[in-house]
């Protein structure tokens, strides 16, 4: 009889660092309510620039076996 059990298999994942750059318009009566309004909802993208910052392998369980 063999004793040894099988070491579980790992599945790859990985996590992905992005920098991204960002110019929102929010129409308002007043600074105060555009703040409130870009926090609760967002506004308007009119630009958008994403950079990849940093890769980094990750190992886990693989759920489905």
């Amino acid at each position: 009889m063999n004793n040894v059990s099988k070491i579980k298999e790992t599945k790859l994942t990985q996590c992905f660092s992005y920098e991204i750059n960002m110019l929102v318009h929010i129409i308002a009566d007043d600074e105060t309510t555009a703040k409130a309004q870009l926090d609760e909802k967002g506004g308007i993208v009119t630009k958008r620039e994403v950079k990849l910052v940093n890769t980094v392998t990750l190992y886990g369980e693989d759920k489905d076996k």
